[in-house]
């Protein structure tokens, strides 16, 4: 399929040169447009979900996404940093392990509630911090909200953009999610009631902006005089983007936001001597940090590769969560996400040690292509796949899914799978 439209855009860019075009009364302006369009899913015959009844798996959330947004957007959701090492080791690291099926265990239904930091949540999965939504809803996290508060799922907001408006749609204070906190943030978020911060400490070196060198790509010509009044409208606090600067001056334009952090364990200790709220610390991954994090006095840790978007390790988080649950589990609580797609992939989790489970870009994917609607379904589609593993393996509840429950594979096949 790559190999028919790569001919096809050849075909046409080798038309685009002749004189045939002009004398047709066809601008250049128009066939440059035409080689631009990134090539939907329904037009490489992938079937593109009109509502969200139709959705079969968070994968049909993915293929409206692409079809709806413009190509830099979605590729900077979609895509993982360098040669997306991290990525595909994170959703292969799901098929290093099987559920162990049983039979004729007369179950007719679990519970997956669970209790987190003395608040009940109807499911163990919740709604990771995703930065930039508006990029890909004109609402963004505002419509999250309500999704999250008819699903009583929990719910990590990146920043604390219209924090008044979505701690009223949600009817309680949302949990928040940033940098290294300075004292007048925890101040103020401690005066609106929130009651967990949750530090972002994987941005190192600011990763590597997938997105600004998807744009970058000869294959996307004209994307300067087509886009530059468009990019920034959104990111004016980012610089002025030319989109055909030097991929360097792009590359730190977008990724203004993102920084580096530069903090310490020193730092992680003054932040946590001078806050009420619970603090979490996000993008944990080895066994050792997560025994500083339990020294330090931190009240919860998430394993992530921040979804493949800063990690570049070329590990997987689920091959990270074992190691760390034996070190910290039991004694602080235990997030994880990266590389979720389905409820067999939050019960292997689960099994591993972890308390709670983040999806990222399926809850990016349904609010691109349905809003409020996609986030709730996607919700309810990865609950019913949750509880068809927990019945099939005898887990009545989230407490009794255990590592016994996991087959380990010895030789995994390989998948690309987003």
């Amino acid at each position: 399929m790559n190999e028919r439209w790569s001919d096809r855009r050849a075909f046409l860019q080798w038309i685009a040169a002749s004189p045939v075009l002009a004398a047709a009364g066809l601008t250049s302006d128009w066939f440059t447009e035409l080689l631009s369009a990134p090539i939907s899913a329904q037009e490489q015959n992938a079937y593109v979900i009109r509502t969200v009844r139709e959705a079969l798996n968070v994968f049909d959330f993915r293929t409206a996404a692409k079809a709806k947004l413009s190509l830099p957007h979605f590729v900077e959701f979609d895509e993982g940093v360098f040669n997306e090492e991290t990525q595909i080791a994170d959703r292969n690291a799901y098929a290093r392990y099987q559920l162990k099926v049983r039979r004729l265990l007369g179950i007719g239904s679990v519970d997956q509630s669970v209790q987190l930091f003395g608040r009940k949540w109807d499911s163990p999965l919740y709604l990771c911090p995703v930065g930039r939504l508006r990029a890909i809803h004109p609402d963004g996290n505002i419509a999250i909200a309500p999704a999250a508060n008819r699903k009583r799922t929990l719910e990590m907001m990146s920043g604390t953009q219209d924090l008044d408006k979505v701690n009223a749609l949600r009817g309680e204070p949302v949990w928040i999610c940033g940098g290294r906190p300075s004292a007048e943030t925890i101040k103020r978020l401690e005066a609106v009631g929130t009651p967990v911060y949750v530090w972002t400490v994987d941005t190192v070196g600011a990763g590597n902006q997938i997105g600004a060198r998807a744009v970058q790509r000869a294959g996307v010509p004209n994307l300067e005089r087509k886009d530059d009044a468009r990019c920034n409208s959104c990111h004016q606090s980012e610089g002025r983007i030319t989109l055909s600067d030097p991929m360097d001056t792009v590359v730190g334009a977008l990724g203004a936001l993102r920084g580096q952090d530069t903090s310490t364990w020193d730092d992680v200790r003054r932040v946590r001597d001078t806050m009420k709220m619970r603090l979490v610390l996000k993008g944990i991954v080895a066994p050792e940090d997560a025994a500083l994090a339990v020294k330090h006095g931190v009240d919860g840790i998430v394993v992530s590769t921040h979804a493949a978007h800063e990690d570049a390790s070329g590990r997987g988080s689920l091959e990270w969560l074992p190691d760390v649950a034996a070190v910290a589990g039991g004694k602080i609580t235990i997030f994880h996400d990266s590389g979720i797609r389905s409820g067999a992939d939050i019960f292997k989790a689960l099994a591993l040690g972890a308390q709670a489970v983040g999806i990222g870009r399926a809850q990016a994917w349904s609010l691109a292509s349905f809003g409020t609607e996609g986030v709730e379904t996607v919700i309810e589609l990865l609950r019913r796949e949750l509880q068809v593993a927990m019945v099939q393996t005898g887990a009545t509840s989230i407490s009794r899914i255990s590592k016994s429950m996991l087959i380990p594979v010895m030789h995994p096949v390989s998948s690309r799978m987003q």
